[in-house]
């Protein structure tokens, strides 16, 4: 069987014109990551959180208060949230995601992709008004490499800037030998 290359480059972007191309990932805010790897036929990059700061302005400038909304993407479970066997549908493989602010913005619009060496399944989650949002994607299991991938726009309440962020995140690529 062979594997085919993962590229640095994001796969849900590739696949899905979610928030346009060069957007997608790109941060347009204050961002950190955690747990990177290095890219390449081995493990892919792995950007195990991810997150991006909102401030308030007063006439184009920035204030420093503590109404500053901070905006967080986590993969959810063990290993760092990786693509595992589900517990809820037996013969499936998924991933979940979970985007939290720490006060309700205007909008999360986002998708959640699972890719695998057998065919990938995207899905959008978000929500309007809320201070959270959250995904899940599932394929069939079936032996093979698996990596999930999210992609979300956070549109902040009016006084905020920037006023949306994009943000993404990436699991490590997991390869699973039991269905």
């Amino acid at each position: 069987m062979k594997l085919r290359r993962w590229d640095a480059t994001s796969r849900l972007v590739q696949r899905v014109g979610v928030l346009g191309a060069a957007a997608a990932l790109a941060v347009v805010g204050t961002v950190s990551t955690a747990g990177a790897a290095a890219p390449g036929p081995g493990p892919a990059r792995v950007l195990g959180k991810t997150e991006l700061t909102f401030y308030p302005s007063t006439h184009g400038k920035a204030t420093a208060s503590s109404r500053v909304i901070h905006c967080e993407m986590v993969f959810v479970g063990a290993n760092h949230g990786a693509p595992h066997h589900s517990g809820h549908v037996p013969g499936t493989v998924n991933v979940r995601v979970r985007v939290t602010c720490t006060k309700p913005v205007r909008m999360i619009r986002a998708k959640i992709g699972l890719f695998s060496n057998h065919g990938s399944k995207i899905k959008a989650y978000g929500s309007v008004g809320r201070a959270a949002a959250k995904g899940n994607a599932a394929l069939v299991c079936r032996t093979g490499y698996y990596q999930g991938e999210s992609a979300a726009q956070i549109t902040a309440p009016p006084g905020y800037t920037p006023h949306t962020a994009n943000m993404g995140a990436k699991t490590s690529k997991v390869h699973l030998t039991r269905c």
